[in-house]
């Protein structure tokens, strides 16, 4: 009920911003600042705004491998026929809760024998999801308060579960977003992507003695999709332009290096993810941590949470309000005032009473 006054009443259907908002913003900056380093990037096309996107994915999962914890790391997938983009809030090789086990079925491991694997590499190890969330009273919440982050958890642990087994199809990102894939980035950001990453130039040298090496004339080259074509053939080998050094000039060439990444990340797809899931709690003031949540992935929950919402957001069935026991919601809600639901519930609430009360006074 609150999501659909916000998106027919508000400017371009988005939240007024709180100060409690504001606080939250600042203490994840502060948690991101503390693993990555921002640098500027002047873009000329929404291309190459996406593009930094992945590069920032292609860095975090790198980030994870290198020290074992990264944050910030965004994902997109498909669910249940929707087009559905998230930003996690910290990913680690730390099991949030070691006596719980790997997973919601650590009871049954208990009696299995561990494989040699186990103590060999590090293909074995798993990936745990926290988010972070802020208050600013110092108690854990309970009951239905934590429902919204454990759904949204579950949500992440499927669309990275997806990324990792290579599920997830970037044509469909791309014409969600309306990108070019094909589209060529300018020579001005490709200087800069490359000043932060140096693969992004090839060896001239290597190059050319791996062209060599597979047979191809003197004065031509192998063409890789997006690079600049070689020479027509009437022209002399000697006018023969060299071969663009630069890799990853459009979305499209960007895609199998990040995939190659997450299969690095993730060697074996979704077996990689962990079955916990964490909720951190940090003071909205000063970012202290206040305490932590961990529960198992539950994937019939979630799935009967996006039957049920997902019915009004496909016009099925008409908004509706809080469960009586989550009514204290409403006292922060900025349409409380003016809220249909809320006075009719009122109503309904009133007239109950006194039809309660005529039955006492009647016997």
């Amino acid at each position: 009920m609150q999501y659909w006054y916000t998106l027919t009443t508000l400017p371009g259907g988005r939240k007024t911003r709180t100060a409690a908002m504001r606080g939250g913003t600042k203490v994840h900056q502060t948690l991101e600042d503390q693993v990555h380093t921002t640098v500027q990037v002047q873009i000329t096309s929404k291309e190459e705004a996406f593009a930094l996107r992945l590069w920032n994915i292609i860095q975090g999962l790198r980030t994870l491998r290198d020290t074992g914890f990264t944050r910030e790391l965004e994902v997109w997938g498909v669910v249940n026929g929707h087009f559905v983009n998230g930003v996690i809030d910290e990913i680690s090789y730390t099991n949030p809760n070691a006596e719980f086990g790997q997973d919601s079925g650590a009871e049954d491991q208990v009696a299995q024998q561990p494989s040699i694997k186990t103590f060999f590499g590090t293909n074995q190890r798993h990936v745990y999801l926290t988010d972070v969330k802020t208050r600013g009273a110092t108690t854990l919440p309970s009951g239905a308060a934590i429902r919204p982050a454990k759904v949204q958890l579950f949500l992440y642990h499927r669309l990275l579960s997806d990324m990792a087994a290579t599920r997830l199809n970037f044509s469909t990102v791309f014409t969600r977003y309306g990108l070019r894939a094909d589209v060529r980035f300018s020579d001005a950001f490709m200087a800069e992507i490359g000043n932060l990453h140096d693969e992004v130039f090839y060896d001239a040298d290597s190059d050319m003695e791996s062209t060599a090496s597979q047979g191809n004339p003197p004065g031509s080259a192998s063409i890789s999709q997006g690079q600049y074509p070689v020479s027509p053939p009437d022209l002399e080998p000697t006018m023969t332009p060299p071969p663009d050094l630069i890799r990853y000039r459009s979305l499209q060439q960007i895609v199998p290096l990040l995939q190659s990444e997450l299969q690095a990340t993730f060697p074996q797809g979704s077996k990689s993810m962990g079955d916990l899931l964490s909720i951190q709690y940090r003071h909205r003031s000063d970012g202290h941590i206040i305490g932590n949540q961990v529960f198992p992935v539950d994937i019939n929950a979630l799935n009967k949470y996006l039957d049920y919402n997902l019915a009004w957001w496909e016009g099925r069935r008409e908004p509706d309000g809080v469960a009586i026991e989550e009514a204290y919601k409403c006292r922060t809600c900025e349409f409380a005032e003016s809220c249909q639901w809320r006075k009719d519930k009122e109503a309904e609430v009133l007239s109950r009473s006194r039809q309660r009360a005529l039955a006492r006074s009647s016997s």
